[in-house]
């Protein structure tokens, strides 16, 4: 088989929907008038978050709240961390 455009030498990919029987492309392919295809059908987006995906959300989000327990003040003194004598 001859390919009759420089567009059919390569692969193109274009999203779709599938229903009752028939595709509609979501876009045109550019430069392509004819050219055989491969369908492969892909998992269908979820139109809602699973509620364990949700609960796991949410509680990475109140971590994230939360923050990270990093200590804090009272900070040392200079001479604390440095062992000085302030009067010498």
């Amino acid at each position: 088989m001859r390919a009759n455009t420089e567009a059919a030498k390569v692969l193109t990919a274009v999203e779709g929907i599938y229903e009752d029987g028939e595709i509609e492309l979501l876009e045109r392919p550019e430069g392509l008038q004819r050219a055989r295809v491969i369908v492969t059908f892909l998992p269908p987006l979820p139109s809602e978050p699973s509620r364990e995906r949700e609960e796991a959300r949410k509680r990475m989000l109140n971590r994230m709240r939360e923050g990270i327990d990093l200590g804090g003040p009272p900070y040392p003194t200079r001479e604390e961390i440095y062992e000085r004598d302030p009067k010498a």
